[in-house]
């Protein structure tokens, strides 16, 4: 049977994907959870608390289980005083708000009870176009917070199989500030680290390219195939698809007609893992 953790979705409108701002990792980890838990096409509510239990944080996370409850409190306690910026949201442009409205803990239960900003809410409920979603366990084992960001940047635009970035907008989006102030760090300790957690622990195989304007590193091009759902029919099955999903003696048009019909099996997807 599948695990609860498999069948979490997250689901953001783009403008939230694009929107600047920090978190650690740890925090990420407590709004994605929150997020996969809500359920994106409901109507916006004036409310919503979320209850964390340090066990779920764990069992969902990959974090360790005797110190779940530490790290969730000081995960959400940092998040309580984080801001998120938007570019421009409707007549608004500029705008920062908070990522929490309350939080709260509950050390009998060891659990934390927390509030979205309100203000997030067109951005996470009613969403009918312009969203992405994606698995919580794709990201669920990511090393990296920028790993996080990145593959959602990438997610986003998955018809697309490349996204040229610009790293004067990266560095703007995740709010780096004066933070790795030579492109060769962002380089080192964001990209790189990002590429390895997307290829090790995710549904999406990616490179990347740099472009220099003169000596430095202007843009970064990042080419990616997205692994199809499990069972999922396939539109169009290419050569070394057929070489990889065949089954013994299984002919060359046999292995394609089965993907075209049934998609690549879950089993498959497993071993990629």
């Amino acid at each position: 049977m599948e695990s609860v953790k498999n069948k979490l979705i997250v689901s953001k409108d783009n403008q939230l994907i694009r929107a600047s701002y920090e978190l650690s990792l740890s925090e990420q980890r407590v709004i994605l959870l929150c997020i996969a838990n809500l359920d994106s096409r409901a109507d916006k509510p004036n409310h919503h608390e979320f209850i964390i239990s340090a066990d779920d944080f764990s069992k969902t996370m990959g974090t360790a289980k005797e110190n779940a409850y530490r790290d969730l409190k000081m995960a959400v306690n940092k998040l309580y005083g984080r801001d998120i910026y938007f570019d421009d949201v409707g007549d608004i442009e500029g705008k920062g708000w908070k990522w929490l409205y309350s939080k709260e803990f509950n050390k009998t239960t060891n659990s934390a009870v927390i509030n979205i900003n309100p203000k997030l809410f067109p951005f996470l409920f009613e969403l009918k176009k312009k969203f992405t979603s994606y698995r919580l366990r794709d990201v669920s084992k990511f090393k990296s917070s920028y790993s996080i960001r990145i593959y959602e940047f990438l997610i986003q635009y998955k018809k697309n199989n490349e996204l040229v970035v610009e790293v004067d907008w990266l560095r703007k989006k995740l709010q780096l500030g004066e933070k790795y102030p030579r492109t060769s760090d962002i380089k080192k300790k964001i990209v790189i680290p990002a590429v390895e957690d997307i290829n090790a622990f995710s549904n999406i195989s990616v490179t990347y390219e740099q472009i220099k304007a003169g000596r430095e590193i202007s843009q970064f091009v990042f080419k990616y195939s997205v692994e199809p759902e499990p069972n999922q029919p396939l539109k169009k099955v290419t050569k070394d698809m057929i070489v990889k999903y065949a089954r013994p003696v299984e002919s060359y048009e046999d292995v394609k007609c089965r993907l075209l019909k049934n998609g690549i099996p879950a089993t498959k997807l497993e071993n990629l893992k």
